[in-house]
């Protein structure tokens, strides 16, 4: 594993000190102006964006914080998970945790910039947001809410500043997005979308299904326990090799089998509340996660990689980043990463690209 210098703890909705932060400093000479908040989502914890994260620090000059969905932690016993909320944790916990996440991630900066910077003046920081997969979700919910909270003259300053005042620093919305693979709906007060033909009902049909199929693999754990929750995933399983119910293909599923030590199933199958969550929650749960409404003051870059069943975005979504970045309303885009999968951004599918971009994104 890719070693971080810090690692701090953050709470989450039922521990004070639940959620986790995997800090990778930049220079140690200098204190950057870049902050960045990274997360991944099912079935992923902190340890699938350390590379990335690593790379960021080095190259960027950055300040990054890797973290995870609530409960996705393992402490190497296979039992962190056991300890967090049985029924697993609503997109607004999740959300409200990426919010405490960023809290300790200003913190952290503030206490860093203070001890490198000896001539005491007072720097400012963008921050940045990388979400892939379920992080997708609380990410945008987190972005859109804080940025509903801040007082307008923060929003417009758009900065962390250290030293004189702290609740700005903690308040802060990100200023700019990067999601990896999953794009949600526009911003209902969003004016003026392009008109393009939506997904199939093929692909409808395939995203219900093993989404269903996960929801159910959770519920069967969390009512009737481990034992049956490991038949329900076998069945499962099963069912979608037969039928091609899975929404991607063997490039992804080389990225989780090289994992060492592999996942436990267990632990995988509770990471599946989020599945169970969304039916839950039913058509509303999408309300709060949205594109963000100005897209000029919080721009986005959406990457996705081609090959795969089916595609995780919504495609009025795409084509609006699109249309920002080709009539020059904003540096937001949407790039396909040929060769690549749902995990573009692994070192077995396209890395080096995503990171590129990413990079050129952020100092744009």
């Amino acid at each position: 594993m890719t070693k971080p210098n810090k690692i701090v703890h953050y709470p989450i909705a039922g521990l004070p000190d639940g959620g986790i932060l995997y800090l990778f400093y930049g220079s140690p000479s200098s204190c950057s102006n870049k902050l960045v908040l990274m997360s991944a989502g099912f079935p992923d914890d902190e340890e699938i964006f350390l590379p990335f994260a690593s790379r960021l620090s080095k190259e960027l000059d950055a300040f990054v914080g890797v973290t995870c969905l609530p409960g996705y932690h393992d402490d190497g016993d296979n039992k962190s998970w056991t300890r967090c909320k049985k029924g697993g944790y609503t997109f607004d916990e999740m959300a409200n945790a990426f919010g405490e996440a960023s809290k300790v991630l200003r913190k952290e900066y503030s206490l860093f910039c203070s001890s490198k910077d000896t001539a005491g003046g007072k720097k400012t920081a963008k921050l940045i947001g990388i979400f892939h997969d379920w992080g997708v979700v609380p990410g945008l919910i987190w972005a859109n809410m804080a940025l509903q909270d801040v007082p307008p003259i923060v929003q417009s300053q758009q900065a962390a500043s250290y030293g004189s005042n702290e609740s700005d620093i903690l308040v802060a919305p990100p200023d700019e997005l990067v999601l990896f693979d999953v794009l949600l709906p526009p911003n209902p007060e969003t004016g003026n979308l392009p008109v393009v033909k939506r997904g199939s009902l093929y692909e409808k049909f395939i995203a219900l299904s093993y989404r269903g199929i996960f929801a159910s693999c959770f519920m069967v754990q969390h009512y009737l326990g481990k034992a049956f929750g490991i038949l329900a995933f076998l069945i499962g399983m099963m069912v979608m090799k037969v039928f091609q119910l899975s929404p991607t293909y063997d490039i992804d599923a080389q990225v989780i089998k090289s994992r060492n030590p592999p996942m436990d199933l267990n632990r995988m199958i509770y990471m599946m509340y989020p599945y169970y969550q969304m039916f839950k929650r039913g058509r509303k749960w999408l309300e709060d996660a949205t594109l963000p409404k100005d897209l000029s003051q919080m721009p986005v870059l959406y990457m996705y990689g081609t090959d795969k069943r089916i595609m995780f975005h919504d495609y009025v979504s795409k084509k609006l980043l699109e249309r920002e970045h080709e009539e020059g309303r904003s540096k937001s885009n949407a790039v396909a990463v040929e060769n690549a999968g749902h995990y573009l951004y692994s070192d077995l599918q396209q890395f080096q690209f995503c990171f590129d971009s990413v990079v050129s994104f952020i100092d744009a």
